[in-house]
């Protein structure tokens, strides 16, 4: 089985057992953690991206969700978008007829070298099944990324015991990937298990259990391509 068959595979897994109900928007805590995770990462996007709007590229768009985030924000921006799913990039096109969206692997980009200011990868990386395809990946987008633009990052670092199909990707491991590019990585996000409990006390629980270092479960930021 090929490394993009396991992260087929996966997804497939997610849908026939349920798994994907997890992230359930309806549910107050993960909604809180939804809702703060977007908002960072268009703020990221936006301050990352030139004056003129620029090109912006996400790696594992998925239904487009970002794209409708930042075109409501009126950057500007033009918007492409890849994935490895065939029905996600039907809905990507759907949702943003304006984006340009192609199905294809990440370790091989139909894209022209140095053609984007910013390129997003959100909960990416932790969905690659090898260490090989990890750096295939981050070989690839330093290729389609311009000399000081900017990736903008969001990913889980620990491991998550109850799905071995995704791994953490700590700040150390960041910095194999991407060696030279200058980092603005923090933690963030309530750990999902502990945010989908909390009921109707999130509005109140949620941002002081955030404050406890430990229990912030994904990386956010952004590196700056050496120039």
């Amino acid at each position: 089985m090929s490394e993009q068959d396991e992260i087929r595979s996966a997804y497939e897994r997610y849908a026939a057992t349920g798994r994907d109900r997890l992230w359930d928007p309806s549910n107050r805590g993960y909604a809180r953690l939804s809702r703060d995770r977007d908002a960072t990462v268009v703020g990221l996007v936006t301050a990352s991206l030139p004056a003129t709007g620029g090109r912006l590229l996400d790696v594992g768009c998925g239904d487009g969700s970002l794209a409708r985030l930042i075109g409501a924000q009126g950057s500007g921006a033009s918007y492409a978008g890849i994935d490895l799913l065939p029905e996600r990039i039907d809905a990507a096109r759907a949702a943003v007829p304006d984006g340009s969206f192609v199905v294809g692997s990440a370790d091989a980009m139909p894209f022209e070298d140095d053609a984007f200011d910013v390129v997003a990868a959100i909960t990416l990386f932790s969905s690659l099944p090898s260490v090989a395809l990890e750096q295939r990946v981050a070989s690839e987008i330093a290729r389609v990324i311009r000399p000081g633009g900017w990736l903008v990052w969001y990913d889980i670092r620990y491991e998550n015991p109850t799905n071995p199909a995704v791994h953490g990707v700590r700040a150390s491991r960041l910095r194999e990937l991407f060696p030279g590019w200058a980092p603005e990585i923090r933690s963030t996000s309530l750990l999902p298990p502990v945010a989908r409990r909390l009921g109707p006390l999130a509005p109140v629980a949620y941002p002081v259990l955030q404050t406890v270092p430990f229990l912030r479960s994904h990386l956010v930021g952004r590196l700056r391509c050496p120039a």
